[in-house]
């Protein structure tokens, strides 16, 4: 990783290292190579001192300025040795400023447009000498010529992979910051749902509070009303004990709505208790019996999901006995790879023709909202059975 991450610094020492070889070895005049290899050893301890990762990095003004000094400082070992390998150098010296161009925002283009004035100078126009200018033929070879597509090549090659490197990392940023996002919002309509399950136990039992006060109040004043002319209108007094029985009944039917409202929502708060308090009131005698297991903390499931388990569980429970005869029901709640299993099944009477009633419509429809498949069969050796699929992963809350 280390050296991926430096590898056109590691690349560019080593084409200068090969340079300074070169000169060394080059049939030149002693001061020019004297020369040369100065220059050469200058850019190698400035590339060092500079660009190693071990060194603290310029800034981009100065690497601009610094490249294009390069280009013309080295260009004159170009002029006394012709197929110098450091052309090479360039180029890996071209591939650094795509990539120093992709990183920049705006682009800036007329950094390569001046290494490439630069490079001309020293490289094409030198091979370019001897081209007949008298005709257009002689300019099309100029534009064409091997060096010049060899450098746009290099640079429009680079560029386009590494610009395409670029997006797909922005890309993948993205996609992590909106996963992340998808999360928070997960995690924030959990506390919703929760939050809403709490005022709505609240706004029951205030409805609960404003009911009974409303209702006693009223008995109150009745009872009043008939301890005044209990002894001298028992006309009277009947028609007050009638009221108070109306009051009485309303209160009951308004009481009994609330507490089974409040019910189902302590039901949904804690479903693994309400299941157990299913089972517990079927399983009191030994004539039925009902095998509840839960593979995972059904807690944690979302409040429409933990609505389907607990309504499924009373229907099932309740058709069993009445229409299946059973003497053994089992449930079981499983949590595989992100899906939730819900079996129920019981030892009764086969269903031959099963019809679609308003409990299995109603299996079916909660279901089908929660994007899950349900199946109703024949359990085997005897009796019937109601397999559910649920994506639940999504709607744990963590």
């Amino acid at each position: 990783m280390h050296f991926k991450n430096n590898a056109g610094f590691y690349l560019r020492l080593i084409s200068l290292l090969i340079v300074i070889l070169e000169i060394a070895v080059y049939n030149l005049n002693t001061p020019i190579k004297i020369l040369l290899l100065g220059i050469a050893i200058f850019v190698t301890l400035a590339e060092c001192l500079l660009f190693s990762p071990w060194s603290r990095h310029p800034s981009d003004k100065f690497t601009e300025y610094f490249s294009y000094f390069v280009f013309i400082i080295l260009g004159i070992i170009q002029i006394f040795i012709k197929q110098s390998f450091l052309v090479i150098y360039y180029y890996v010296l071209i591939v650094t400023t795509a990539e120093y161009t992709v990183k920049q925002n705006p682009k800036p283009k007329h950094i390569i447009i001046i290494q490439f004035i630069i490079y001309f100078c020293y490289f094409v126009i030198p091979r370019s000498l001897k081209l007949n200018y008298h005709s257009w033929v002689g300019y099309v070879q100029l534009v064409l010529a091997p060096y010049n597509v060899q450098f746009w090549s290099t640079y429009f090659i680079s560029y386009l992979y590494l610009n395409l490197i670029a997006k797909n990392n922005a890309i993948d940023s993205l996609n992590k910051e909106l996963i992340n996002k998808v999360d928070q919002l997960q995690d924030y309509s959990s506390k919703i749902k929760e939050l809403t399950l709490i005022e709505e136990r609240q706004r029951i039992s205030q409805n609960l509070h404003d009911m009974l006060g409303h209702s006693l109040i009223g008995l109150r004043l009745h009872l009043d009303a008939l301890n005044q002319v209990i002894d001298t209108n028992p006309e009277k007094s009947h028609q007050i004990l009638d009221k108070s029985k109306d009051i009485i009944d309303h209160s009951l039917v308004e009481l009994r709505e609330t507490v089974n409202e409040l019910k189902e929502t302590k039901e949904l708060a804690d479903l693994q208790s309400a299941l157990d308090e299913l089972k517990n009131a079927i399983s009191v005698s030994e004539e039925v019996k009902v095998d509840l297991k839960t593979y995972f903390d059904v807690n944690k499931l979302d409040i429409t999901v933990k609505d389907l388990i607990y309504k499924t569980c009373q229907e099932f429970i309740t058709n069993s006995i009445k229409h299946g005869h059973s003497s053994l029901i089992t449930i079981k709640l499983r949590l595989i790879n992100s899906e939730m299993t819900f079996n129920l099944s019981n030892n009764g009477a086969d269903a031959k023709n099963i019809v679609a009633s308003n409990g299995i419509n109603g299996i079916k429809h909660r279901v089908e909202k929660l994007n899950g498949q349900v199946n109703f069969s024949n359990n085997d050796p005897s009796g019937f059975k109601t397999d559910i699929t649920i994506p639940i992963g999504e709607n744990i809350n963590d």
